[in-house]
């Protein structure tokens, strides 16, 4: 018994042991807290890229209703905390009048992605902006402009199923004429980055960004506008 207590074999391996031991909690303990924060952004990430791809399917219901004139569509979105909200804080001025944009947003730490007069934008905390889905401007000698605000003041937050109703109140089509061949347009947006974007894409002219204000102004070469103003219902329920 003596010889295996003061046998150095023995406390080799010993000491090996408790070596091993320490290396494979150590490992463990790196990989969990330096893959856990990793893995919580990914799953962040993936469930942002999902409800950008989840508006695309309520900017079609949207549109059904304001465009297609068709009667009340609800959509249903899965959200894993954040909040969704309609913001009331844009405008488009087109000539000399002015109409107010809805937005439809989706708020999550640090980005958004929104749901305005057409278009599905992501703005992320640098300011940058992303155009997910254009608008549709439909652009020639006669240009129709869509002009699209949201009645209501709904905001949820939290995880679970919301729904979201939308029908349309009132729609009208108000005609205006050029003046020397151009008309000015100019948004005041939260988005106007992606506005300014989308407006050189579709040939206006004299494209201006005034971060100051938010807004971007151009003009249009065109005979006259066709503003094809809509008011909608919008309700965010939950579950």
């Amino acid at each position: 018994m003596k010889k295996f207590i003061n046998s150095e074999s023995a406390v080799s391996e010993a000491v090996s042991f408790i070596l091993t031991l320490s290396i494979v909690i150590v490992s463990t303990a790196i990989v969990y807290f330096g893959g856990t924060p990793l893995l919580d952004k990914t799953e962040k990430n993936a469930h942002f890229q999902e409800m950008e791809n989840s508006f695309l399917f309520l900017s079609e219901n949207i549109e059904k209703v304001g465009y297609d004139r068709a009667p009340i569509r609800t959509t249903e979105l899965a959200i894993k905390g954040g909040s969704m909200t309609i913001a009331h804080n844009s405008m488009i001025t087109i000539g000399d009048d002015s109409y107010s944009l809805g937005s439809r947003e989706y708020i999550f730490e640090d980005k958004t992605v929104a749901f305005e007069n057409g278009g599905i934008w992501t703005k992320y905390p640098n300011g940058a902006v992303i155009i997910v889905s254009k608008p549709y401007f439909s652009t020639g000698n006669v240009t129709t402009i869509p002009a699209l605000e949201f009645s209501g003041d709904y905001w949820v937050a939290g995880e679970g199923i919301v729904r979201i109703n939308a029908k349309t109140i009132s729609s009208s089509m108000n005609p205006v004429q050029a003046v020397n061949g151009t008309v000015p347009v100019m948004i005041n947006s939260s988005y106007y980055k992606g506005w300014a974007e989308y407006l050189e894409d579709i040939g206006a002219k004299n494209i201006t960004i005034y971060d100051a204000n938010n807004t971007v102004s151009s003009n249009f070469t065109t005979e006259s506008v066709n503003v094809d103003v809509t008011n909608m219902q919008i309700e965010i329920r939950e579950g």
